[in-house]
C-alpha cells in the first residue's frame, strides 16, 4: 500500500494582515494629510507621523513577520557591553504553513514602503521643504531597519536549509562509501 503525504493546513491570518496593511498606509496618509490638516503645526505633524511610524515598525518587527512569514529578529546586549542581532526562522513544517498570499503581501508592503518612502523623501527635497523631508528619513531609517533585518532573516533560513541538505548528502554519500567498501 502506497503511503500519501498529506500536505500541512497553510495557516491564515486575516486580522494580522488587515492591521498591517493598515498600519503601512497610515503613516504616508498621515505625512500627506498633516499640511491640509495642521498647516502651522510642524512640531504636531512630526509627532503625528513619528508615532504612527514607530506603531508600524513596532507591528512589523514583532507580530506581522512572525504570523505571516515565520521570520522574527531582535538584538541582545551582553555582559561585556557587545550587541548581538539574532535572526530566526520557523522550521521546515512551520515554513510549509505559512500562507503564499500572506507572505508575498509581507513583502510587497516592506519593499513598497521604502520605495515610498524614499520616493517622499525625494519629493520633499526637490521642493525645498527640509523640515518634512525629516519625517520620510526617519520613516526610510525605520523601514530600511525592518527590510534588512528580515532579509538577514531569511538569508539565515536559507544557509540553515543549504546545510541541512548538504550535512544529507554528505552522510548519504559517505554511507554508501562505507557500504560499497565492505
Amino acid at each position: 500500500m502506497a503511503t500519501v503525504a498529506i500536505a500541512p493546513d497553510v495557516q491564515t491570518h486575516p486580522t494580522a494582515t488587515a492591521v498591517t496593511l493598515a498600519l503601512k498606509m497610515a503613516p504616508i496618509a498621515t505625512y500627506l494629510a498633516c499640511e491640509l490638516v495642521n498647516s502651522d503645526g510642524f512640531v504636531a505633524n512630526f509627532v503625528a507621523c513619528v508615532l504612527a511610524l514607530a506603531v508600524d515598525f513596532w507591528w512589523c518587527k514583532n507580530v506581522s513577520g512572525r504570523l505571516l512569514v515565520g521570520l522574527r529578529y531582535w538584538n541582545e546586549i551582553d555582559d561585556a557591553g557587545e550587541s548581538r542581532w539574532r535572526f530566526e526562522a520557523r522550521d521546515d513544517e512551520g515554513m510549509a504553513r505559512v500562507s503564499a498570499n500572506e507572505k508575498r503581501l509581507f513583502w510587497t508592503t516592506l519593499y513598497g514602503g521604502a520605495i515610498a518612502w524614499a520616493a517622499l523623501l525625494v519629493g520633499a527635497i526637490a521642493s525645498f521643504e527640509l523640515n518634512y523631508a525629516l519625517i520620510p528619513l526617519v520613516a526610510l531609517c525605520l523601514a530600511m531597519t525592518n527590510l534588512v533585518g528580515y532579509f538577514k532573516c531569511s538569508k539565515d533560513a536559507q544557509s540553515q536549509l543549504n546545510g541541512f541538505a548538504r550535512r544529507q548528502v554528505a552522510s548519504a554519500l559517505f554511507s554508501g562509501v562505507g557500504s560499497s567498501a565492505s
